[in-house]
């Protein structure tokens, strides 16, 4: 197999990142020896879809059908470790135990289908941190099944949670259903991000799974074991002082000695393709943000195609910071 590099390029309003992935990806397989159930119990998921439908309810009828179609494991004898936790609040429905589908579907029909909306918080990073003491608990691979609208106006950053439940647990993968409507960009923008930070990560719409019994039935076979591409092993070069001003998008001449240096890297190794991430502060509106991070993202693009580097090695994405950072 020919060798691949990637290499990541992030715009920060104060940092350009500079990543470079050596070696290749290996085709390899994931199969989980635990799974965990996560499941968003917020004052948002008891808010209905457009059909209209409560959310809570797509979530709670997708996990039980799932959970009737769970294989059993690939080696002799075995069984999982299962759990299920809710959060928001942090609710321990099904300890970390040898796996029963009887007494997780108990587990599953005891969440409530209705709560109060109404002056209800939504801590989704501490939901996610509360999944550490249950990794805790449990040994080899284990694949969280994050079921949830992203919504989070409370608590620590769940991009952040989730990024140091993979630091300390390197063996887990969190795969997310989506009940976020389309309402819900902020809570969309969360999961992507989340989804991002793993390439065995899977992420699939939670009303598309409870109308497709073949789409439900290919999640299940992706999450209990599917060839997945093993991660590349990655240099990162920090290159200082890429700076933008608030609310602006240009590059100024004092920042171009920077990019100079990483065209000319791209320039020698023509195998390389890149990502440029355009980032913002969290202040303004999650649409603003976003626009001016692609606007951030496309500058830095601009002056590397001037450079020389081929615009079919470049690929640009706006990632903005959500307002429920700000302090």
């Amino acid at each position: 197999m020919k060798k691949s590099k990637i290499m990541t390029i992030m715009g920060l309003m104060v940092t350009l990142v500079f990543t470079m992935a050596l070696g290749h990806a290996n085709a390899v397989e994931y199969c989980p020896d635990n799974f965990i159930f996560l499941i968003d119990q917020s004052g948002s998921m008891y808010q209905e879809f457009g059909d209209p439908q409560l959310k809570m309810a797509v979530a709670k009828n997708v996990s039980l059908r799932i959970n009737n179609l769970i294989p059993q494991p690939n080696y002799k004898g075995g069984n999982y470790t299962a759990a299920l936790e809710l959060f928001a609040p942090v609710q321990e429905l099904y300890a970390p135990s040898p796996y029963d589908r009887a007494k997780m579907g108990t587990a599953l029909t005891s969440i409530k289908s209705y709560q109060e909306v109404f002056g209800r918080v939504t801590p989704m990073g501490p939901g996610i941190a509360s999944l550490d003491p249950v990794l805790a608990k449990m040994s080899g691979n284990t694949a969280v099944i994050l079921v949830s609208d992203g919504m989070a106006n409370q608590g620590r950053d769940p991009v952040a949670e989730a990024k140091a439940i993979y630091s300390k647990y390197p063996n887990t993968c969190i795969h997310i259903i989506s009940v976020a409507d389309t309402k819900d960009r902020e809570g969309k923008a969360i999961l992507t991000a989340i989804n991002k930070l793993n390439n065995c990560s899977i992420m699939v719409e939670g009303l598309t799974l409870d109308a497709n019994q073949a789409a439900l039935e290919k999640f299940v076979r992706d999450v209990f074991c599917t060839p997945r591409k093993e991660a590349a092993k990655e240099e990162v070069l920090m290159l200082r002082g890429i700076n933008f001003d608030f609310h602006k998008y240009n590059i100024k001449p004092q920042f171009e000695a920077a990019l100079n240096e990483a065209a000319a890297t791209m320039m020698k190794r023509p195998e390389i393709k890149i990502v440029i991430e355009g980032h913002t502060d969290a202040i303004g509106s999650v649409e603003y943000n976003l626009k001016l991070s692609e606007r951030r993202a496309k500058s830095v693009y601009d002056y590397f195609l001037k450079k020389g580097v081929s615009a079919s090695r470049m690929k640009t994405i706006g990632l903005a910071l959500t307002p429920f950072l700000r302090k």
